[in-house]
């Protein structure tokens, strides 16, 4: 349980550098994995407003995405791009990712899941 609250409390701690609220994650659940002690699962809602940007980061631990409401997003290498709902992402463990912004009106919307390490950051800033 004590690893739960930590992986917890890290995960509130990265929440301010997405600046304005205009990325909201929502965690929905948070188990340890199964037979592998010290490694936690969490599974979350990620919402990008209009104008959001999610920061170049990574994690200690694997993350798996899908797209629920897609949008036209701008990448960190300047190309937009439109993400289609059902759209599947993998970042593995130390990938730099994210840097995108939100380009279109409305929030785009994503799941994600990440198995990570319990007693790590949830996740670093690399920029």
């Amino acid at each position: 349980m004590r690893q739960l609250g930590l992986t917890f409390a890290a995960l509130m701690l990265a929440l301010p550098v997405w600046a304005e609220n205009l990325a909201q994650r929502n965690v929905l659940n948070e188990q340890p994995l199964s037979g592998a002690e010290g490694t936690v699962v969490i599974v979350s809602e990620l919402k990008l407003m209009p104008g959001g940007r999610i920061p170049l980061h990574t994690h200690p631990g694997d993350e798996h995405a899908v797209i629920v409401v897609g949008g036209l997003a701008l990448l960190p290498n300047g190309k937009e791009v439109e993400f289609a709902a059902g759209t599947p992402m993998f970042f593995p463990e130390g990938q730099v990712h994210g840097g995108v912004t939100n380009l279109g009106t409305a929030p785009m919307e994503i799941v994600t899941t990440h198995i990570v390490r319990a007693d790590e950051p949830f996740q670093t800033a690399a920029e």
